[in-house]
This record gives structure tokens, sequence and C-alpha cells, in this order.
């Protein structure tokens, strides 16, 4: 969004405590005090991030180029915007949250928001922008794919410390659940035997983990029973 006082309200009224209540870390890049080029800060965040946040109120120019960055890397942008003319033709039959900034309509677009952020992070392997779509539509020879671990464990059903985790250990996609170190994972504090047997149990179901016997060993030493609950 434009770094204007004109949009700090709904930044902070609306869009971080909507973020926090989801248990995602909801900052912009003015709100980094380090020295250094701001426009790599902003680059890699939006690489690193789970969700972006897209306001194209004002139709500025660097939320367009930060746009078009998020939609080249992922499905995980959601767009808002005052007025529909603040949107470009070409997006527009793609879903943008209309809000109005007074205080009924930031009610409505903080419920909006939560509601698409549950629906985004369930979802995070359906194509959401025309970048995407384009690339699943290519074949996929010669072409790296990730599969998002959604699609697999039930992330957003995980207990917060276990979500926490695998955001610090930035285990984003199925592939990455290769490189946990299982024992560091099980000693965690705050990570609990129900929340470890609930993802570990996911785990197993969907053969994520190269090496069966540690994840057998693990799971016998910490008595985490083996049968499947109904979230995976």
């Amino acid at each position: 969004m434009p770094f204007d006082s004109a949009y700090e309200e709904v930044y902070r009224e609306v869009y971080r405590p909507v973020c926090e209540a989801n248990e995602l870390h909801c900052w912009r890049v003015d709100e980094i005090a380090r020295p250094g080029s701001i426009t790599r800060d902003i680059v890699e965040g939006i690489i690193d991030a789970e969700v972006v946040i897209a306001d194209l109120t004002g139709q500025n120019p660097n939320v367009f180029y930060e746009l078009g960055i998020a939609h080249s890397v992922g499905n995980k942008t959601i767009m808002t915007a005052q007025k529909i003319e603040d949107v470009p033709f070409d997006i527009r039959s793609y879903r943008v949250l209309l809000y109005e900034q007074t205080i009924t309509g930031s009610k409505r677009l903080g419920e909006d928001l939560n509601k698409a952020l549950k629906e985004l992070l369930a979802a995070l392997d359906r194509t959401s922008n025309p970048v995407q779509e384009a690339v699943a539509s290519r074949s996929p020879i010669g072409l790296k794919t990730k599969t998002p671990l959604v699609k697999y464990v039930d992330v957003i059903n995980l207990p917060g410390r276990m979500r926490e985790w695998l955001r610090e250990n930035k285990i984003v996609y199925a592939d990455d659940v290769a490189n946990i170190d299982l024992r560091a994972l099980a000693e965690t504090p705050g990570i609990g035997q129900d929340s470890l047997g609930r993802f570990l149990r996911a785990v197993i179901r969907h053969d994520l983990y190269p090496d069966a016997e540690a994840l057998n060993n693990i799971m016998l030493e910490y008595r985490i029973s083996t049968r499947l609950d109904r979230k995976g």
C-alpha cells in the first residue's frame, strides 16, 4: 500500500489485527529500521511472505510493481481497493475486496479479509492470479514445481506453536518436510505430544519424509500413536 498517512488507519485498525488474529505477523517495509536497499527489502519480503495484501487504492505505481512480483512468485495475494476504478481492467475479474474507509466500512473489510485469509491459507495450491494461471497451463516438462504443505497437512488447525515452528523454519512446501530435524522439532518447547502427533501422522499418511526409520524412531521414542486422526 502507499506509504501515506491517509492509509495508516486501515493498516493499523484492519490489516494488522486481522492478520494477527490468524497468527500471521503483519508488517510493511517502512517498519524495518535498517540500512540498505528498500527495494530489495520489499522484494525479499514478498518472496518470503505467506500472504501479501495489496491495497490498490490510489493506483500507486509502486504498489502495482509489487503486486506483479507477488503474482509471479505464488498464489498468495489478496487485493483490496476503495473503488473498482483503482483496479486495472486486466485483473478486475479476480477477487478484489472493495471497502469504504468508514467505521462501518472498516468492520466489513475486516470480516471479508478474515474470510479471504482463511480461504487462501487453506488452498495455496489453487491459481488465483493471471501469472500463476499461465504457468499452470504450460507443460510441466522442464519446470520445477512445488506443492504447498497445506495440500497434505491441515496447517490452519494445527496448534499455534506448531504453526509458528513451521513458519520459523520455512516449512512451506511439501518438499521442505524432508529438511526437518525431527529431534529438534520434538524437543522444541511448547510443542506437545498432541501437536507433534497430529503433524507427524499427516507426514506419514502422505509419505512426506524420506527417512522412514528415523521417523519411526521418533514416533516410538516420544510415544506418538500412528493412528490417523480426523484432521490428518
